[in-house]
Order: C-alpha cells, then structure tokens, then sequence
C-alpha cells in the first residue's frame, strides 16, 4: 500500500538553501482513476501537478492558491487548487488531450486567497514558448520573486522545490563559494536517487537520510485529493446561468438536468424547480 503523499521541507543551514520534497505517488495514482485522460496527455497532467504542488511551501496558514493556465498553442486549459491543510483539486480540459507539449503558449492566472479578505489577490503571467516546468520557474521569480526551481523526477512520481536564500541570510559562508541552484540540486540529487530508487521509501526513512545529509526539517504536510463541490455550489452556479441564458435555455423543457463537477466527477442531479427556488430567494 502507497504511503500518502506529503510535501515535507528541509534546511541546510550551512549552504543556505531550502529544499521541498514532494511524494506524489499516492495523488497521481488518484489522478489517474478519476480523470479519463491517457497517453502523452497523462504525462503531461501529472507533471503539471508535480510542478504546481510544492508551492503549497509557500503559502501561510488559513492560505490557499490556484494556478490556471489557458493555452492558445496548444489549446488546453490545466487548474489546480490547494491549501495549507493539504488539499488539492486539479483538471486538464480536454480530457481528449493526448498531446505533451513542449512549448506553451497563453497565460497562467495565480489566484491567492488570504483569510479575512474578500477579494483573492490575483497575478497574470503572459507565456511565451515556455515548458511547463518554466511555467513555474517563472512564477517563483516573478511573482513570489524567489531564487527558486522546481525538479521533476522522470522515473517517478516525485519533484523538489529548492531555493536559494539571500547571501545576507548566510553570514558563515563565503557569498562566492555557495553553489548555484542547479549545483545544489546536482550534488543534492547524486545522493537522494539510490535512495529513492530503492523502492523501500517510508517518511521515517526520508528524514534519516536528509539528516545524515546536514539537512534540518522544517515542516510536513499530508496531501490528498479532496474536491470542494456540493449540491448547493452547483445549484448556485446553475441559478447564475440561468440569469443570463434564461431557465429554459438551461433545462431545454427538462424537468431536470445532470450536471458533473469537472474536478472529481461527482454527478448531480438538479431540477428545474430547484432552480425556480434559488432564484427567489
């Protein structure tokens, strides 16, 4: 049996750098039961959340984030929300998609909901022949304005965020003798892979090995597929509709329609009188 995933956070203090480990097993095997997407498409979902997934390190408590990106070339549409308690939802749109791009071409929409405000903060990132493990790269420099890199694994379902923090934060060490990012992550990575190319990797286990590493833990957090929809989000969302494209031009002379929530497949369904209801009310 899969251990849950968790997103856990290390330190080394001596070279100043963070670094973020994500066990992704567990979700990307849920990912796959719930969405009906195959091939080259599946491939490129699950590196999408691999990549998406350890920012939740950078949110504070009671935070959530949402990353939606629309892709003209290629035309798809790939949303994912999470929180700080662990929970996460994502979709690509087409489910049809069985294409792995290389290049991106669109936007990417992060979405930052703090608690206590009523508006979400909200960043608009114009892509341009980016891959998808740019496409984060990009937001971690220009939105959260961090020295920071995502890295996905190819040979399983695993990614580390690693930042590099300010010289000034780093006062035992020689500015010029720190490692860059992909240096860090090289010697970094020459250890961890036998590690976890043994098969036998448990969370007590991973902080044995980061420890014997000089690395100190700094957080741990489950992560788990949990969708947010319900009946009443969906007959509001419905009621909204029907604002604009009248109730018939929903329910089509149906005393009921099915609706299904796109993030995990859930189905509803709504009736027309229901609707009625909600909209006086």
């Amino acid at each position: 049996m899969l251990e849950q995933s968790r997103l856990t956070g290390f330190i080394d203090q001596k070279s100043g750098f963070t670094l973020h480990y994500f066990e992704g097993q567990s979700v990307i095997r849920d990912l796959a039961l719930i969405h009906d997407i195959k091939g080259e498409g599946f491939h490129f979902f699950r590196d999408a959340v691999l990549t998406f997934l350890p920012l939740i390190s950078y949110l504070k408590s009671g935070e959530s984030f949402g990353f939606y990106i629309d892709s003209k070339e290629p035309w798809f549409r790939f949303k994912i929300e999470a929180n700080t308690q662990g929970y996460m939802r994502t979709l690509l749109f087409p489910e049809s998609f069985d294409n792995f791009p290389k290049e991106i071409n669109g936007n990417c929409r992060l979405t930052k909901i703090l608690p206590g405000q009523r508006e979400p903060y909200n960043t608009l990132v114009e892509l341009d022949n980016l891959s998808i493990t740019e496409v984060s790269n990009l937001i971690l420099t220009s939105s959260y304005q961090v020295n920071a890199r995502t890295y996905l694994s190819q040979s399983s379902d695993q990614s580390l965020l690693i930042q590099r923090l300010p010289d000034r934060q780093v006062d035992h060490i020689d500015p010029e003798e720190r490692p860059s990012l992909d240096e860090f992550y090289a010697q970094t990575i020459k250890s961890l892979s036998p590690f976890l190319e043994s098969g036998d990797v448990t969370f007590d286990k991973l902080l044995k090995h980061f420890e014997k590493s000089d690395f100190e833990l700094l957080t741990s957090t489950e992560i788990s597929f949990k969708c947010a929809c319900s009946r009443d989000r969906m007959v509001q969302g419905i009621a909204s509709l029907t604002r604009s494209e009248g109730i018939d031009g929903i329910f089509l002379d149906k005393d009921s329609i099915e609706t299904k929530c796109d993030y995990c497949k859930t189905h509803y369904l709504i009736t027309k009188e229901e609707i009625l209801t909600s909209l006086t009310q």
